[in-house]
C-alpha cells in the first residue's frame, strides 16, 4: 500500500464521520492510526519505505518487521506520509483527546518535519534516508518544484503553531499540546496566554495568564519525561499525580499575571526497531540524536552504552545538544545535514 495515499483516505473516514456520527468511520480511523504509528513508523515519525514490496514510498508488506522488510536504498519517509500523519493526529485529538496522539505529533514535528528543511536555503527534502551512513536529499530551492512534498513542506512552515493549544468546545478547559514559545489569545475566556520556552534546547515552560478565568488547564506529560515532573504555579512548587503519557489537570480561577511553570528533565532513551531489538536509535528526552558519519556505511554504526544508566557512556553538552559516545559526535536530527546514523547497533553492558 502507498503510504501517502492511503493516509489521506483515513482523514476522509473521520471526514463522513463528522458529517453521518456513524462510529464505524471513527473507529476505521483511530484504529489506523495505532496500527501506523506501533506498526510501520520508524523513530523520526515517518511510516513508509519498503524493501518488500520494493518501494520506497510502501507500507512494508508485512506488519511490525521494519528491519526485515524496511529501510528501503531508495529512501524512506516521504515527508507528505508525515504531513498526513499530523494532519490525522490533530483531527482524532478532536474527537478523543489521547496524549498519546500528541506525543507522536510532537516526535514526527521536531524529528521529520523540522529535519527535512535545508540548512540554508528553503529546499527541502522528499524521502528522508535512515541507512546507515544515509544523507539527505534537499531539492527545490528555488521553490519552482511541484512534487507532493515540494507543496506540503511550503504548507508545513506556515503550520509550526498548530496544535500547540485546543480548547473544549464549552470553552471550560484548556490543552497545551506542544512547548512552543507562542500568545494564545482566548476571546471567549477575554483572556491571552503567553509561553515562554526554548525547548527543546531546555527542558521546560511557562505560561503567562494575562486576564481572569474559571477553567482547567490540562498540560501533556511527555511519555518520554520518566525522571521527574516538577510543577509551580506563581513560584511555588505543586504536589501532583503527574505520570508521563498523561495530562496534568489543573483547575482553578486564574488571576492576572498567574504563571504554571512546567520542568521535564531531559534523559537519554532508546527507540528499537521492532523486530530486531539491538538497533535502536538514541534520544535526548524528545530530540532524537544522529551520529555524524565522515563516509557512507554498509552497517550499523555499534555503540556501547550503560545497562542501568545511558547517560554514564555518553559525554558533551545538554544545552547545545551535543554528545559524544566512543568517539562519534551525535547531534539532533534536525541540525544535522550531512552523512548520519539514524539506528544504531546498540551494545549494554553492567
Amino acid at each position: 500500500l502507498h503510504a501517502n495515499q492511503h493516509i489521506p483516505q483515513i482523514m476522509g473516514a473521520l471526514e463522513l464521520y463528522r458529517n453521518s456520527k456513524n462510529a464505524a468511520y471513527y473507529h476505521i480511523a483511530d484504529n489506523f492510526w495505532y496500527k501506523t504509528k506501533n506498526d510501520y513508523m520508524y523513530s523520526i515519525g515517518g511510516v513508509a519505505g519498503a524493501r518488500n514490496p520494493a518501494n520506497a514510498e510502501c507500507f512494508v508488506a508485512q506488519p511490525a518487521t521494519l528491519y526485515e522488510n524496511g529501510l528501503s536504498a531508495g529512501g524512506q519517509n516521504e515527508t507528505c506520509g508525515t504531513y498526513n500523519m499530523l494532519k490525522l493526529s490533530r483531527s482524532l485529538f478532536l474527537y478523543n483527546q489521547q496524549p498519546e496522539l500528541m506525543d507522536y505529533y510532537e516526535q514526527a514535528l521536531y524529528n521529520q518535519i523540522l529535519a527535512s528543511v535545508a540548512e540554508h536555503t528553503p529546499a527541502n527534502t522528499y524521502h528522508i534516508p535512515l541507512r546507515p551512513g544515509s544523507k539527505k536529499q534537499f531539492s527545490n530551492a528555488d521553490m519552482t518544484g511541484f512534487t507532493c512534498c515540494n507543496g506540503t513542506a511550503i504548507e508545513s512552515s506556515t503550520k509550526l503553531q498548530n496544535s500547540i493549544y485546543f480548547k473544549s468546545q464549552d470553552n471550560k478547559a484548556l490543552y497545551v499540546n506542544l512547548f512552543v514559545p507562542s500568545t494564545l489569545q482566548w476571546s471567549e475566556q477575554q483572556i491571552s496566554i503567553q509561553q515562554v520556552t526554548a525547548f527543546p534546547q531546555e527542558d521546560q515552560t511557562k505560561l503567562i495568564i494575562n486576564g481572569k478565568a474559571k477553567f482547567d488547564l490540562h498540560l501533556r506529560i511527555p511519555g518520554w519525561a520518566t525522571n521527574g515532573i516538577e510543577v509551580k504555579i506563581n513560584g511555588k512548587i505543586q504536589k501532583t499525580n503527574a505520570k508521563p503519557g498523561s495530562y496534568l489537570k489543573l483547575s482553578r480561577n486564574w488571576k492576572n499575571g498567574d504563571t504554571v511553570a512546567l520542568k521535564m528533565p531531559f534523559g537519554f532513551r532508546l527507540d528499537p526497531i521492532m523486530d530486531q531489538e539491538n538497533i535502536a536509535s538514541l534520544f535526548y528526552g524528545p530530540v532524537l540524536l544522529a551520529a555524524q558519519e565522515d563516509a557512507p556505511r554498509t552497517d550499523f554504526r555499534t555503540i556501547t552504552l550503560n545497562a542501568e544508566d545511558l547517560g554514564k557512556t555518553i559525554t558533551g553538552d545538554p544545552k547545545a545538544l551535543e554528545f559524544t559516545i566512543d568517539g562519534t559526535t551525535f547531534k539532533p536530527f534536525f541540525e544535522t545535514y550531512d552523512r548520519h546514523s539514524v539506528y544504531l547497533d546498540v551494545q549494554l553492558q553492567q
